[in-house]
């Protein structure tokens, strides 16, 4: 047995240093080279780099990029902004996203199979293509706005985009597809025989659902909420494209940072402190995935 392990000892190590390296290689190579840049001083004095002497000055440290930023009122806004957006959308996708992936569940095999088909679709459309054909969808002179004046729910056509509720319908329709992925696949792994077991013990549809199917599913729903607050948090086609110049995530602020205003220190520090609040939004959301997990395993 000892010949044996020693001959092969190594051979796990050859398999996984191919991951290894590309770990290394596009992930933590570019991390450290982004905070390194954030720890530069910036070049130019003026847009563009203009001024100054280019994106930044070779050789220096500084922690100035991280001073101004937390220094600033309009950072800490779009910080605040941006959290607040993630938590928000991330709690409309999975509203909406359970109740459609049951219905789904629900369905015979073929039909389940076409619903699945027309979640997935618009993942396969250019994002550009998405973005656009849903302004269409909410101008004023689009099918949304017609159906809420018919209705009488609305006197007069309202603005869908180009302010904050763009911004959640766009993020939430970009991010649902993958969270009812996820829900259909947790729902599709419970046992079909416990539901009719628990309506066969006396227990009506609601208290049979509240006892077995949620509880078994909220692994899923832990997942696909957790899934949908890194897309959200990350936001940027949503705001750029169907929000205003109120409507700034810091994704956004890092863009204009970067390719706008050429000021590459202040950029990478507004990514790395975007990264920092991502982890610290993971960390917090280990308390309710916490209280699932308990819920789930209570008799």
């Amino acid at each position: 047995m000892t010949p044996h392990r020693s001959r092969h000892g190594g051979r796990p190590y050859l398999l996984v240093a191919p991951a290894v390296a590309l770990l290394l290689l596009f992930f933590v190579a570019p991390m450290l080279q982004l905070v390194r840049v954030s720890l530069y001083e910036g070049g130019g004095r003026s847009g563009f780099g203009i001024g100054g002497g280019g994106f930044y000055k070779p050789g220096t440290w500084t922690l100035q990029a991280y001073r101004t930023l937390l220094g600033e009122t309009y950072f800490r806004e779009v910080l605040t902004f941006t959290v607040l957006l993630g938590v928000g959308v991330a709690g409309i996708t999975l509203a909406i996203a359970y109740p459609l992936s049951l219905f789904i569940h629900r369905l015979p095999p073929r039909a389940k199979s076409l619903a699945l088909t027309a979640v997935v679709l618009p993942k396969l459309a250019n994002v550009l293509v998405l973005i656009y054909g849903l302004e269409l969808l909410l101008s004023s002179s689009g099918p949304v706005n017609g159906l809420l004046v018919g209705l009488g729910a609305v006197s007069e056509p309202v603005t869908l985009f180009h302010n904050l509720p763009g911004v959640l319908i766009g993020e939430t329709y970009l991010i649902l597809p993958y969270a009812v992925l996820v829900l259909v696949a947790a729902l599709d792994r419970i046992d079909p025989t416990l539901l009719p077991a628990a309506r066969g013990l006396g227990a009506g549809p609601l208290w049979a659902f509240w006892r077995t199917t949620l509880p078994l599913s909220a692994p899923g729903i832990a997942l696909a909420a957790l899934l949908s607050l890194i897309w959200a948090l990350g936001a940027f086609i949503g705001p750029v494209l169907l929000g205003s110049p109120q409507e700034l995530t810091l994704a956004v602020e890092v863009q204009r940072q970067t390719f706008e205003n050429i000021n590459w220190p202040r950029g990478a520090a507004t990514a790395v402190l975007m990264l920092v609040t991502l982890a610290a939004c993971l960390t917090l959301y280990q308390v309710p995935a916490r209280i699932l997990r308990r819920w789930r395993s209570m008799p």
